[in-house]
């Protein structure tokens, strides 16, 4: 069970250690690569020695991103020291990918704001009202009174703009765009991130096409899916999107996008208008919010396709 922290005590456990390691979750995002990257940052200013990690791969689409270079992924055989492992927007141990067994820390922290979140780590931050982990990044900088510079500031932004929908989301509140507002008196180019994170490569509008013909409704429209085949799979398409498609067809009430990675790993993303997706998705070890939630299924897709719609059609049933 994890020990609550405050954002000062937070700060402090950040002040206090020398080497950290920064985790982002696996099927990485903008909100955790924009607060990873934004904290290494700010701490990077403070002298510390900043090890970037995700277990899986990043989408080309985050390539604008200050300091994407740095990310690593560690071998399954690596043993890492450090003095504190910071595990970002991750709401279980298993979303922070093998990270849990390769790094060896004297405490780990985790900083969310999921209401999901399973308490799995040493010190926890949660703030399951900020509509972004980004949002409390920009709040825990504020507090250990760390000056932003334009890299941190379009960091912290993007991981807003993400978990948002471009501030289109239920999330966003009024806090959410006053520190949106204020990010851009440090620099920030808004339209130089919706730019980049509105265009469509035409791989990625081929692959879309595709994924469209797998369109299959359930129990008289409430239910939609659509599926990515693990040889339509790739790592460099940004696919995250895709599920807007069948999440805003009218009458539907649960949207699920599955999309098998590896031969036995195949991620499950849900969107929803009202139904606590996050409880359906806590049930498969996974995690997220009331209308946004994602879950890894260990198995091939069809397998996880049959498990996970069981429990979906049974609400309503």
């Amino acid at each position: 069970m994890s020990k609550n922290c405050s954002l000062a005590k937070t700060g402090e456990l950040l002040q206090a250690a020398q080497k950290l390691v920064i985790v982002s979750h696996v099927s990485p995002d903008g909100d955790t690569l924009g607060s990873s990257l934004a904290l290494m940052h700010a701490l990077r200013t403070l002298g510390k020695d900043i090890i970037m990690n995700v277990d899986d791969d990043i989408s080309t689409v985050y390539s604008f991103l200050p300091g994407i270079e740095m990310y690593r992924r560690f071998a399954q055989d690596e043993i890492v020291d450090t003095d504190l492992l910071v595990i970002i927007d991750a709401s279980s141990a298993d979303r922070a990918g093998n990270a849990m067994n390769v790094v060896k820390p004297r405490a780990i922290l985790n900083i969310d704001h999921h209401k999901t979140n399973t308490r799995f780590a040493d010190y926890l931050y949660l703030d399951s009202d900020a509509a972004a982990t980004a949002e409390i990044i920009y709040s825990l900088l504020k507090e250990m009174e760390i000056e932003l510079t334009t890299d941190i500031a379009t960091c912290i932004y993007e991981g807003i703009y993400t978990d948002t929908g471009s501030f289109k989301y239920s999330n966003t509140t009024s806090n959410t765009l006053k520190t949106a507002a204020e990010l851009l008196n440090y620099g920030v180019n808004p339209s130089l991130i919706s730019d980049n994170m509105e265009l469509k490569s035409r791989t990625q509008m081929e692959m879309l096409r595709k994924v469209l013909e797998t369109l299959t409704f359930l129990q008289d429209g409430k239910i939609a899916y659509i599926e990515i085949a693990q040889e339509l799979y790739d790592h460099n398409v940004d696919t995250d999107a895709f599920i807007s498609y069948p999440r805003y067809v009218e009458g539907v009430e649960i949207a699920l996008l599955f999309k098998q990675v590896e031969d036995n790993l195949t991620r499950v993303s849900f969107r929803s208008k009202s139904i606590d997706v996050a409880k359906i998705a806590l049930s498969f070890g996974g995690g997220g919010h009331q209308k946004a939630a994602g879950c890894s299924i260990y198995a091939p897709m069809e397998e996880a396709k049959k498990t996970v719609l069981q429990v979906v059609e049974d609400l309503f049933l």
